[in-house]
């Protein structure tokens, strides 16, 4: 049995403050970026939909088959903090690269101007802030509602004994959300969208400079990031600040390298530029 009695309304407004900011920040990025450039919105659609299929559907598959379906292998993997971060890392590098790099071969053929590859990431990076914060922030706000209503007895009495610690677990950590942890989550949220846009680029580059080894290059520095991630995960660094701080610093010396190969991008022209592989052609 917790011993909450009830969620604060402090604790309400926080939660609904990271919701509202979950939707805003995609939203402002994406007119102020159009407003910009007048760039054209399908490839943000192609990045929404990219991130939702590859990462949210079959990279989750692979997870399951990898760390839920044979538990030996799942309890080697989750034993070893620095092998989890590994594969988690790495996984999710492979996997959201590739879906860059299929997207912008193949759907975003036609689409060689630079202000693409930003549109895609903020697609890409929009949809996964959506996804990862805005709906936590929605389950917490229904558990958080049912809590009060219902009140903490009748609450934690409707789910089974192996049950009780989890949802007493996550009750306690929806009533210790403060402004400070609220800011960090939606600090590091707008982050990694920066980080999206900045990977979408170098992938770009690597289809439309014919600079096939950013590719790898992208899944390399994605999973570097989450690596880190993933180990806070494990508990082997417990301070979540130190975390959100290399996140900040890594995302802005990015900036200035993904900054020098935006610019040597083409422009939007005409779709005979490119040879069928999707690549730029002199001439």
């Amino acid at each position: 049995m917790t011993d909450i009695i009830s969620i604060s309304n402090t604790v309400f407004l926080m939660l609904g403050l990271e919701l509202l900011f979950s939707i805003a920040l995609p939203v402002v990025a994406v007119i102020l970026w159009k407003k910009k450039t007048d760039a054209s919105l399908s490839p943000l659609l192609m990045g929404a939909a990219a991130f939702f299929v590859f990462a949210m559907v079959i990279e989750q598959i692979i997870h399951f088959l990898v760390l839920g379906l044979n538990g030996s292998v799942s309890a080697f993997i989750l034993s070893r903090p620095w092998l989890y971060a590994v594969y988690g890392g790495f996984m999710a590098g492979f996997i959201e690269e590739s879906a860059r790099f299929l997207v912008f071969k193949t759907m975003m053929r036609q689409h060689i101007g630079r202000e693409n590859a930003v549109t895609y990431g903020l697609g890409h990076g929009g949809i996964e802030c959506i996804c990862i914060l805005g709906m936590s922030m929605v389950s917490n706000l229904l558990l958080a509602l049912m809590f009060n209503t219902m009140g903490a007895e009748a609450f934690i009495a409707q789910y089974s004994p192996g049950q009780t610690e989890a949802v007493t677990a996550a009750i306690a950590a929806i009533n210790a959300v403060d402004p400070f942890s609220a800011l960090l989550a939606c600090f590091e949220r707008a982050c990694a969208m920066a980080l999206q846009v900045e990977l979408s680029v170098l992938v770009f580059a690597a289809v439309r400079l014919n600079k096939v080894w950013l590719y790898p290059v992208s899944i390399l520095l994605h999973m570097l990031i989450d690596f880190f991630a993933a180990f806070y995960q494990t508990g082997a660094i417990t301070q979540v600040w130190i975390i959100e701080a290399g996140l900040f610093v890594y995302v802005v010396a990015l900036f200035f390298v993904v900054r020098r190969v935006y610019q040597k991008l083409p422009a939007e022209g005409p779709t005979k530029m490119l040879d069928h592989f999707g690549r730029v052609v002199s001439g």
